[in-house]
């Protein structure tokens, strides 16, 4: 039998990590303020400035001057936590995931979504590193940020990036479920929400430096778009993306798991863009347990490397071998395919 009654009011918790979102507006510098009791007032800023954001109606602007959305008040609640030591992203390290990803799990029972403000500059990063960390996750997760600080004179996206991280955490549709019958369900999972555009956690890519428009998903289209104000979420996305609601209780559903990040000394593997003319003596100099060899096209690379990938492989084992281009695969088809000379060792 179909449920359609509402949901209760959603709750959210907004994570703040710093970033250019929530800096300090300074015409010659922009800096990320820290919380402590001689610049506390930093992320109070914040703070009250995302209140006044989101209560009542507010009208927001693009980068060109015009009016993009007017958004009014939303039925759902939303409560901020920032960071003990708000930090630039660039600065940002796996640590800085773990971090994160142990309020959200430890925060679970208390929200029915989060709201992640993080840096640009690693945010894609970040975004999978969440996703990996919290494994099968079964709440929405929305990781933002901002190319112009909240706080900044004059027009920002921090705005509309805020307003439409809360629409998308509490995004709830009635639809067919596994049963056959029609009930609420919600979003489950990491995902970064910018610029109207609600991409996978792991298949984002930053790609202008300035431009609003700062991040796309090239390799898997996008999960859903806000639309005059309101979030919409594609209709072939939708299955393992969303999760049934109850309407009545508030979600108890627990994430089975909060992975902790790997020890040694060598515990991250080394990222290596293969570029024409490149060569290398030897592969196992590293001493990295991994390798990502980002390779040409569908995963090609020159002769030039072939015979220390090879010793590198016999001596450490494990190179993951990616396309360097924004979309599309790799593939076995060609004899410069670096995957297939494992295979022929």
């Amino acid at each position: 039998m179909a449920d359609s009654k509402r949901p209760r009011s959603r709750s959210v918790l907004v994570i703040d990590t710093g970033g250019t979102f929530s800096m300090e507006y300074d015409s010659e510098q922009v800096s990320p303020g820290k919380r402590g009791l001689d610049v506390g007032k930093d992320h109070q800023e914040v703070l009250k400035k995302l209140k006044s954001i989101s209560e009542g109606e507010y009208e927001y602007f693009d980068d060109k001057g015009q009016e993009k959305d007017r958004y009014s008040k939303k039925n759902f609640s939303w409560t901020y936590h920032a960071l003990s030591e708000r930090i630039d992203s660039s600065s940002a390290t796996p640590q800085s995931w773990h971090d994160i990803a142990k309020v959200i799990f430890e925060n679970q029972l208390s929200f029915d979504a989060f709201v992640v403000i993080h840096g640009t500059d690693t945010l894609m990063y970040a975004s999978a590193g969440i996703t990996f960390l919290l494994p099968k996750f079964t709440k929405p997760v929305i990781v933002t940020g901002a190319q112009i600080p909240v706080l900044a004179p004059g027009a920002s996206d921090a705005v509309g990036n805020f307003l439409g991280s809360l629409a998308f955490a509490t995004w709830t549709a009635f639809l067919r479920s596994e049963k056959s019958c029609h009930a609420y369900h919600s979003l489950k999972g990491v995902f970064v929400y910018f610029n109207t555009k609600l991409m996978r956690g792991t298949t984002v890519v930053k790609v202008d430096s300035q431009r609003w428009d700062a991040f796309d998903s090239p390799r898997i289209r996008f999960v859903g778009e806000l639309i005059e104000g309101k979030p919409v979420v594609t209709e072939s996305q939708t299955g393992a993306l969303i999760r049934l609601l109850d309407p009545d209780e508030r979600d108890l559903s627990i994430s089975p798991k909060l992975y902790n990040l790997p020890s040694g000394t060598n515990p991250y593997p080394l990222v290596i863009h293969l570029f024409p003319g490149l060569s290398l003596e030897s592969f196992a100099i590293y001493k990295h347990d991994a390798i990502i060899l980002a390779a040409f096209g569908c995963g090609n690379g020159p002769d030039t490397i072939k015979e220390s990938l090879l010793d590198y492989l016999d001596k450490f084992g494990l190179v993951a071998v990616v396309s360097e281009c924004l979309s599309g695969s790799t593939s076995a088809a060609y004899t410069a395919c670096v995957e297939s000379w494992d295979k022929k060792h």
